[in-house]
């Protein structure tokens, strides 16, 4: 059963439960009222134990002045004892009846109760309800002393019939305005609680077919559905966050594999090239056989070098933590700039103006291999003979190492992809010098590992400049 059909028959259940109360309450107060008469005939028949000295009510002639205890002087007709509203007959087999009082309607009012309903009343000494259509009363009857008459007690349901219909509309009304408040409120838990829920399922079915981007609508705010939608909601925006972030890797996985597969294609094709020419004996010639064992040799070292690459890419994606330590960025400055004038010597490559050694922490080998990475990218993308140089610098708690060509600068385009792997601006030149297109890719894994971070500014004929920042090894937040 849903929790619509739950909560709706419960509210059915409670409106059953107040109905069936408020009829309990009725026929309490009517059955408590009847017991108040029964017990107002019972007292009655002290002060009537002795209606055989009682005359009939008109006298002789029928119109009154008869005497006895119970008479009335001045003419007036004998209306028998004055006991409130209490009506008194002595019923006869006969079919004739003497009426003792009837103080509250007149003789032609007066009911007709046959004898034998008054004795079989008398029988059974218990009250009952006469009713003729005209007049409703609770009679009590019991044999006449010395007689075959039956006296005859009964007092009127009036105020009894009024006081039970005013409290059965209490009643009623009380119950009507509950059932209209339980109405509302089974409303309002519906609306704030039921519909935000069903709308919540029908977001999570499209989500299940594959649709992201649905969220649940705003519930009103303080409820448990209102906070379960928000929670719900920024649950859905991290799954979608994550499903976008996975969907990314594997599509930069997939251009990452095919990029490897295309760049070690290369020296394996070449490689197999000379294995197959020289077992068909196309390399007679030993000059033709120390070229094509240098090409082969070549081509393995690039591979090689690929490879390495590649590992070292890999094991710094899976947060495999460096070995951290002070390193003298100057030194590593120097060295960098010493080993391109020796690679190139008709560049003027100059090192730090400064020979203060700026101390950060890091791994002196990955840090080394950024240095030289950054001054291989200079050296490959600007032209023979421009100057690069190094410069080495404190920026309050960071060292800053910044590696400046004299180039063409980079477009916008290319800037923005400059760290993607095997990525290159200009494959043919890359691929000729032994670029993988990996240089950039690794500086930006291993910098950022380091706890720094690398920037690229350039501006188109205006030169690169490469900036590398990692935390001082004095710094109070990363202290050796």
């Amino acid at each position: 059963m849903s929790l619509r059909a739950r909560l709706l028959a419960g509210f059915l259940l409670i409106g059953v439960l107040l109905s069936l109360a408020a009829f309990v309450v009725v026929q309490s107060t009517s059955a408590s009222l009847l017991a108040q008469l029964d017990q107002q005939l019972e007292d009655a028949q002290g002060p009537l134990n002795r209606l055989d000295e009682l005359p009939t009510p008109y006298g002789d002639d029928g119109e009154g002045g008869g005497g006895g205890p119970y008479g009335e002087p001045d003419g007036e007709p004998n209306r028998g004892p004055r006991l409130s509203s209490l009506y008194v007959l002595v019923c006869y087999p006969d079919g004739s009846q003497t009426a003792v009082a009837t103080p509250d309607i007149g003789d032609a009012a007066l009911p007709n109760i046959e004898w034998s309903q008054a004795w079989r009343a008398a029988e059974l000494r218990r009250p009952y309800t006469f009713d003729n259509g005209e007049v409703r009363l609770r009679v009590l009857a019991y044999p006449e002393p010395g007689t075959d008459g039956t006296v005859v007690l009964a007092l009127p349901l009036r105020s009894v019939d009024a006081t039970v219909a005013r409290v059965t509309a209490v009643a009623l009304g009380t119950t009507a305005a509950i059932l209209a408040v339980l109405a509302l409120v089974a409303w309002w838990v519906i609306r704030l609680g039921i519909r935000p829920i069903k709308q919540m399922t029908a977001t999570a079915s499209a989500i299940a077919g594959g649709d992201l981007t649905h969220r649940v609508p705003e519930a009103p705010a303080k409820t448990e559905a209102g906070d379960l939608g928000r929670s719900l909601n920024a649950m859905l925006s991290s799954i979608e966050t994550a499903f976008d972030a996975r969907g990314r890797s594997e599509q930069r996985l997939r251009r990452f594999a095919a990029d490897a597969s295309h760049e070690l294609r290369t020296p394996v094709t070449t490689i197999r090239g000379y294995a197959e020419l020289y077992r068909a004996g196309g390399l007679r010639d030993p000059n033709e056989l120390a070229e094509a064992m240098g090409r082969t040799e070549s081509e393995a070292i690039r591979m090689g070098r690929l490879v390495d690459d590649l590992l070292l890419l890999a094991r710094l994606d899976q947060g495999r933590a460096l070995d951290r330590q002070p390193v003298d960025l100057t030194q590593l400055a120097v060295d960098a700039a010493a080993d391109a004038s020796v690679r190139d010597q008709d560049r003027e490559i100059t090192g730090p103006a400064s020979a203060e050694p700026v101390m950060v922490l890091g791994d002196v080998d990955r840090l080394r291999q950024v240095t030289s990475n950054l001054v291989a990218n200079a050296l490959v993308h600007t032209p023979a003979g421009s100057p690069v140089s190094l410069d080495v610098r404190t920026d309050g708690e960071r060292g800053v190492l910044r590696v400046i060509d004299s180039g063409e600068g980079m477009p916008p385009e290319v800037e923005q992809r400059a760290f993607e792997r095997f990525y290159r601006a200009d494959p043919a030149r890359s691929r000729h010098r032994g670029g993988s297109g990996l240089g950039l890719s690794i500086v930006e894994s291993t910098v950022t590992a380091l706890g720094g971070e690398v920037t690229l500014e350039t501006q188109a004929g205006q030169g690169l400049t490469a900036t590398v920042s990692l935390p001082l090894a004095e710094s109070p937040t990363d202290p050796p």
